[in-house]
């Protein structure tokens, strides 16, 4: 009975509350956020920090549970970005323009990665909703405040227009615009007034996004729109976003049908990054037959061009649209993949952005490729382990962490086995680098994609120098452990570390000075 008369006071205090706002029905419902959303009615508490919005996160707590069997040392300290003075990272801004995330929401969080790049969409439908008239007030203050974070924007000119003829689909089809005089016409003017606007704090122009399979437009609208950008600002570096490439036969790929217009028109000089977005379940996967080909391949028509990861990430659970759809993907293995995909970019020294700060909520789904996790609101739930894996990273490889060696031992063997029931043959990647004088070496199981166990296999690792007081650092939640004594067996010149644990996600070893932990001095 009690219990019945709590559900009746609760309703009629709803019913009130309705009634006081003006929801009086259903037709009404638009007047309030949500019927459901969990305390919406209350007042809310001023909030003077971001985080302090920030929901309780169970993969980032267990994570931080899970026991190596060393002794834990500390934790990496991790910097703001404008502690970082320089660095080849992006982090992925995009959708805005079709209202896809809502910058408010998020932006505050964007210096506490580390991060020194990010990426917007300048969005052409959104700006000129009547014909010759511009509105920037709505990208004004993502690009004026992304800047004044010490975080560079850099911008992808996109996409067709309706106005001028472009069809629903804006980002599909470039022949509404490429095809249609007075539409190009248009284009043009809207990319110079969007250069004229931002060219103080913006320097780096990507031409359009994923214009797969329509190389002839594609090369005139690069040709003519790079034009367009340096008659405005000379100094300003033009970008060919991700286009369809051929491995077998380069010279039919859409990127060839670009170069071969630049060089026609005697305007190689247009270039300067060729982008490309590698989604593969397996984030070593495409090196082998994209990103090393296509550096060869434009370095061919000019020593300046190179390449650029422009835009890839992970989904946090079972997608069933967009890149990478229909795998069981969780919140411990996208940290996995985002983390082995950075320091395999940093390895091969190709800039490098990650696709998403936070979720998306396109027309038809809520994407889970944020390093944030949102809601169908589009405000902020919580930073996903992922965001502190690239926090770790943007700190500790900034321009001063320089690669020296990459490569990966082929059926390495293992001493024992997590699972005893799991007797697959694992590679190892390591990588190695230098910072200040000092030595990083990273390693992982990389024969798969990244799973959500969490568990290690315990391996013997020889280093090839004597490391004093070496540590073990889980780089997802960068806690530092100490390598005991005991499991170090030392050599004249080398040393082995014995029963080291290993599993399919970065770590580094390291000697103790050589990081830097929380709470210490800089």
């Amino acid at each position: 009975m009690k219990t019945g008369w709590i559900a009746v006071i609760g309703l009629l205090s709803a019913t009130s509350w309705c009634a006081g706002n003006g929801v009086v029905a259903f037709k009404d419902a638009d007047k309030i956020k949500s019927w459901d959303a969990w305390d919406d009615h209350k007042a809310k508490a001023a909030v003077t920090n971001i985080l302090q919005k920030e929901k309780r996160n169970v993969t980032w707590q267990k994570l931080n549970a899970v026991n190596p069997g060393l002794k834990e040392i500390g934790r990496l300290a991790t910097r703001t970005s404008d502690q970082v003075k320089s660095s080849k990272w992006s982090v992925g801004c995009e959708t805005m323009d079709r209202d896809y995330a809502d910058w408010d929401s998020f932006k505050a969080l964007i210096p506490m990665l580390g991060v020194k790049h990010a990426r917007f969409f300048s969005g052409w439908a959104k700006t000129e909703q009547e014909k010759g008239k511009y509105d920037f007030t709505w990208l004004d203050p993502q690009i004026r405040e992304c800047a004044a974070m010490s975080v560079k924007p850099w911008v992808c000119i996109s996409y067709g227009n309706p106005v001028w003829g472009s069809d629903f689909r804006l980002g599909m089809r470039l022949k509404p615009v490429t095809d249609n005089p007075d539409a190009f016409d248009a284009w043009i003017r809207y990319t110079k007034a969007l250069v004229e606007r931002y060219k103080d704090v913006v320097d780096e122009w990507e031409i359009w996004n994923e214009p797969f399979g329509q190389a002839r437009e594609y090369a005139e609208l690069f040709y003519h729109t790079a034009k367009a950008i340096r008659e405005i600002q000379p100094a300003a570096k033009c970008f060919c976003t991700a286009i369809s490439w051929n491995a077998r036969d380069p010279m039919k790929s859409d990127y060839a049908m670009v170069l071969e217009k630049l060089k026609k028109e005697n305007a190689l000089d247009l270039g300067s990054y060729f982008l490309y977005h590698p989604y593969s379940p397996v984030p070593e996967a495409s090196y082998g037959h994209l990103a090393e080909p296509l550096r060869k391949f434009v370095k061919g028509y000019s020593a300046n061009f190179d390449i650029m990861q422009g835009e890839v990430g992970c989904p946090s659970q079972l997608e069933f649209g967009h890149a990478m759809n229909g795998i069981e993907w969780t919140e411990y293995s996208q940290a996995k993949w985002n983390l082995r995909r950075a320091i395999g970019d940093s390895a091969r020294s190709i800039p490098s952005s990650v696709f998403t700060m936070i979720d998306l909520k396109y027309t038809f789904m809520l994407q889970s490729f944020g390093l944030v996790r949102s809601n169908l609101l589009k405000e902020f739930v919580y930073r996903r382990p992922s965001w502190y894996a690239m926090s770790n990273i943007y700190s500790l490889f900034d321009d001063e962490t320089l690669p020296q060696k990459n490569l990966v031992l082929k059926n390495f063997a293992i001493q024992k086995r997590a699972d005893p029931r799991d007797q697959k043959p694992h590679d190892l990647a390591c990588t190695l680098f230098t910072r200040h004088g000092k030595t990083l070496r990273f390693y992982w199981f990389c024969e798969a994609r990244p799973s959500d166990r969490l568990d290690f296999d315990q391996i013997d690792l020889m280093i090839p120098e004597r490391l004093d007081q070496p540590v073990w650092v889980d780089m997802i939640t960068g806690r530092v452990f100490a390598i005991p004594e005991t499991q170090i067996d030392r050599q004249e010149e080398s040393l082995v570390l014995k029963n080291i644990p290993m599993w399919d996600s970065p770590v580094l070893i390291t000697t103790r000075t050589t990081v830097m932990l929380k709470d210490e001095e800089r």
